[in-house]
């Protein structure tokens, strides 16, 4: 008995500081994980706070950066503090770097194009952009993506190197754009009195200030095309951008009530072909 009782004593002599120093060195890491996590988040709110306040996309960039930054760190320390030797930690981190950068190329590229699209500033946040058949308002970009909100409420995620590596057209880059109304007449029309007609649809419309933010007297009105069966006319207006689908919509609205009331026609064949059209275009 008195051999089992110094045999029990003998292990928990052996074991115990064994168990008090994993025990410290677990506690440590929890540590070193809690206060690493709590660092990180409270650098991605900070930087996020700080530069977001003179660019909001540059900042969310940035923040994901520093939180990611951090928690590589955390884990490292972490993992040296139970033992783990650092060039082992590092010669590991690096195969795993190799073998992810072959498996996730796309993903690393979709990194890179994010830093090119930080770096280059094509647009800025609520910067109405067309990318491609896609057109709509920045809402962020992200390590791998860009967030685009368009029109009618949905929500286009692209990946940064194809953002990166397409054609950007940004319409937000002047703070007017060019709205251009085109439809056809037949051949017999006064042209002077569709012109009248049209000067005072416009002017009526600045007096009304049912859309606003543009002058009447710098727009271009005129015949621009001869077709075979009818005259070409086009309508350009100079307005502010958050006013252009507005404008449009009450332009061809109050053209259509003014041409009706001076009994000038638009051909039927021109609407069955396709021919009255109206385009908004930037410049």
């Amino acid at each position: 008995m008195a051999n089992f009782t110094d045999s029990i004593l003998d292990f928990f002599h052996i074991t115990l500081p064994f168990i008090q120093d994993i025990s410290l060195s677990l506690l440590k890491a929890i540590i070193i994980l809690f206060v690493g996590f709590y660092l990180a988040r409270l650098a991605r709110k900070k930087t996020h706070t700080l530069i977001a306040k003179k660019d909001e996309i540059l900042g969310n960039f940035i923040s994901q950066v520093a939180s990611i930054g951090i928690i590589i760190i955390t884990i490292v320390t972490m993992l040296s503090n139970i033992g783990v030797q650092t060039t082992s930690i590092l010669t590991l981190l690096g195969t795993i770097g190799v073998a992810i950068a072959l498996a996730l190329k796309d993903s690393l590229s979709s990194i890179a194009g994010g830093i090119i699209l930080i770096v280059l500033r094509p647009f800025k946040k609520n910067d109405t952009i067309e990318i491609g058949q896609i057109s709509g308002k920045i809402e962020a970009i992200n390590l791998f993506n860009t967030k685009i909100a368009l029109p009618d409420g949905k929500l286009a995620v692209l990946p940064n190197r194809n953002v990166a590596n397409a054609t950007i057209i940004n319409c937000s880059h002047s703070q007017k754009r060019r709205i251009e109304w085109i439809f056809q007449a037949p051949y017999n029309t006064d042209i002077q009195k569709v012109r009248e007609i049209l000067k005072n649809v416009l002017t009526n419309l600045e007096k009304t200030k049912k859309v606003q933010h543009f002058d009447s007297k710098n727009a271009f009105i005129g015949v621009s095309d001869l077709s075979p069966e009818s005259l070409t006319f086009t309508i350009r207006v100079w307005i502010k951008n958050q006013d252009s689908h507005s404008f449009k919509s009450e332009l061809i609205e109050k053209t259509k009530e003014a041409f009706d009331s001076a009994q000038i026609q638009i051909p039927p064949d021109s609407l069955e072909d396709d021919s009255l059209k109206a385009l908004e275009k930037n410049q």
